[in-house]
């Protein structure tokens, strides 16, 4: 059990990290204004699409 959550961390810890992160941002954004909530949201979703892009190839 032990490896098999260490294989998880191993292999998917930046990307939850990077989520969390990017939901962090999100939430501080819309709790200073809802306009700027959704133009960060918006600017998010462009990037994480922008990295999945490059990652596939």
């Amino acid at each position: 059990m032990a490896k098999i959550i260490s294989n998880l961390f191993s292999n998917w810890g930046t990307v939850m990290l990077f989520v969390i992160g990017l939901a962090l941002i999100v939430v501080a954004a819309f709790t200073f204004n809802v306009v700027i909530g959704y133009l960060v949201s918006g600017f998010e979703l462009c990037l994480s699409a922008y990295i999945m892009d490059k990652e596939r190839g």
